[in-house]
This record gives C-alpha cells, sequence and structure tokens, in this order.
C-alpha cells in the first residue's frame, strides 16, 4: 500500500516558547540535582587546588587564618565556587521542563548551595561564603583575644612586681632589727611593719598618704629600733621606689593596650576586606547560577527543536 502524495504530511513538533506556558511550576528535584552537582563540583576542584598547591590558605588549622587569608586565596576558592554554582544552574535549566524558568531554576541552586553550606563548615568542606565565614568569626574572636590577654597580663604584672617590692620593704626593715633583740621582734617587726607599709602604698591612698607616712615612720622606729631620721630616710627612698615602679607598669600598660587594640584594628580591617569580597563573591556567584540555568534552559530548548520528527499517515 502507497501513500498518497497528495495527502499532506502532518509534522509532530515540540511546542515552541510561544505556546508554552509562561508560569511553569518550579521542579524541586532538578533544583536539588543542581545543588548536588554544585557541591560535587566544588569539592573536586578543592581536591584540585589542594593537589596544585592553590589552596595556601587553611582556616580550620590556621591559629590565625586572617594573616593567611591573600588575595590569591579568595581568588582561587571564589573561582572555584563560581564554576560550581555555574554548573549546577545549568544542570537546573537543562532539566527544568520549561525554558522560562531556567533562571529561576539557577538562583534557587544558588540559594540552597549556600544553605547546605552552613552545616558543612565544621567539616571544611564549605563554599568560598563558608571560608570567608569562618575568616571573620575568627578575626573577632583574634582581636578580642588580644585585647582580654594584654589586660589581664598587664594586670599580673604590676601585682606580682608590686607584692616584690612591698616583701623588699619589709625584709629590708627587719634586718634593720639589732642583733641582740629579742627572737620575736623580727616576727613582730615583720608583721607591723609590713602592715603599715601595704596601707601606705595601697592603692587609691592620696587623701590619707601622709597620714600612713608618719605610722610607717612611727612603726619603723618602735619595731626595727631606726632613728626619727633614719626612718624618715627610708620611707622616702621607699616611696620614690614604687613611684618609679607605678610609672614603670604604667608604660607597659599603655604599650600593651596600644598593641592590643593595632591587633583590634588589623582585625577590623580584614574583616571589612572579607564582607566585601564576600559580597561581590556571592554576587558573582548568583550571577552565575542564574545565567548557568537560563544557558541549560536555553539547551534544551536547541535539543526540543532538533526532535521534531516528520509523521506521515499510512
Amino acid at each position: 500500500m502507497t501513500c498518497d502524495p497528495s495527502v499532506p504530511t502532518t509534522v509532530e513538533t515540540i511546542p515552541t516558547p510561544g505556546n508554552r506556558c509562561l508560569h511553569h511550576s518550579l521542579c524541586w528535584g532538578v533544583v536539588l540535582a543542581g545543588t548536588i552537582a554544585a557541591l560535587g563540583i566544588h569539592l573536586l576542584l578543592t581536591v584540585l587546588g589542594v593537589g596544585a598547591g592553590l589552596a595556601i590558605f587553611r582556616p580550620m588549622t590556621d591559629t590565625n587564618p586572617v594573616a593567611t587569608f591573600s588575595v590569591g586565596s579568595a581568588i582561587v576558592w571564589s573561582l572555584f565556587a563560581i564554576i560550581a554554582l555555574s554548573f549546577g544552574g545549568w544542570v537546573a535549566g537543562r532539566f527544568s521542563g520549561c525554558p522560562k524558568s531556567g533562571l529561576v531554576h539557577g538562583v534557587l541552586v544558588w540559594s540552597l548551595t549556600l544553605i547546605i553550606t552552613l552545616p558543612l563548615l565544621a567539616l571544611g568542606t564549605g563554599l568560598a561564603l563558608g571560608r570567608v565565614m569562618k575568616i571573620q568569626g575568627d578575626g573577632l574572636g583574634i582581636g578580642r583575644q588580644a585585647v582580654v590577654f594584654a589586660g589581664r597580663d598587664v594586670a599580673t604584672t604590676a601585682a606580682k612586681r608590686s607584692h616584690d617590692q612591698l616583701c623588699s620593704f619589709v625584709e629590708e626593715a627587719v634586718q634593720s632589727i639589732p642583733t641582740n633583740a629579742a627572737p620575736k621582734a623580727g616576727i613582730r617587726a615583720q608583721r607591723e611593719v609590713g602592715f603599715a607599709v601595704a596601707k601606705l602604698f595601697a592603692p587609691g591612698n592620696t587623701a590619707a598618704f601622709q597620714a600612713n607616712r608618719m605610722e610607717a615612720i612611727n612603726a619603723l622606729i618602735v619595731y626595727t629600733e631606726m632613728s626619727a631620721a633614719d626612718a624618715t630616710t627610708t620611707i622616702d627612698a621607699w616611696t620614690t621606689s614604687h613611684k618609679n615602679l607605678q610609672a614603670e607598669l604604667d608604660k607597659i600598660k599603655a604599650e600593651a593596650e596600644q598593641k592590643a587594640k593595632a591587633t583590634v584594628g588589623q582585625a577590623a580591617h580584614h574583616l571589612s576586606c572579607a564582607a566585601r569580597w564576600s559580597f561581590f563573591a556571592l554576587l558573582i556567584g548568583l550571577l552565575g547560577a542564574a545565567l548557568g540555568g537560563r544557558c541549560g534552559a536555553k539547551c534544551a530548548l536547541r535539543n526540543a527543536d532538533l526532535q521534531r520528527v516528520p509523521v506521515t499517515p499510512v
């Protein structure tokens, strides 16, 4: 049986963009598939970067990850993330089923990838955003630790040196006791002179300094049998020595505070740079995923156009 040539042939075609539904429902399956593809490609590129020596940035092991975060490291990590997100967006757009929604599916791949990446930060498998976020947090922690440690060290040093100085004052006074004094005289002198010296050089004792000074002089006269002149000279010498020590400690404290402020300022600078870099990296990643989804949808449309098959009735 032959076909009548006068009978027109009919062509079965796949609907063109003009007669497709403009508001196609979202396909979460392809979004998930694109996200998995993006994560897989990023992990693959990360392994390649580590093997090639490009991953010099180690936020999980470095004590100060901000110091090791260079422009080259940022470019490498961001490039890996952009390539992975673009490929994931392309996969989602390719199988979205509607060329009009390819861009939207690419954007959803970008969003879902970032959401999934956050729990993976503890395993060190995050995308570039995760690396930058860890840098920001560590930078702030380093700044806070610098201030706390600086103040703690200065306070500990000042307390120890002041205590040692007061002990040396009391020891000097006890050694002035005559050798023929009673055995308990040394213990009594150490107790009473130590109390007077501690009261004289107590912090915030400016108003009662003169009264405490006279009390300390009397303690030396009574318990160490010094003359009034020697006791006055000794107290004046101790006062000068104590003032010199306090001036030195104040200088050390000022230097420590200045160093801590410099550390905090440096951490804040790196934090600001990381924040700006993360914004532009995320923006480029969003554009890459969206364009990848659009290109994937166009690729699907071209394949559909090529599958037009002419059908002739028998």
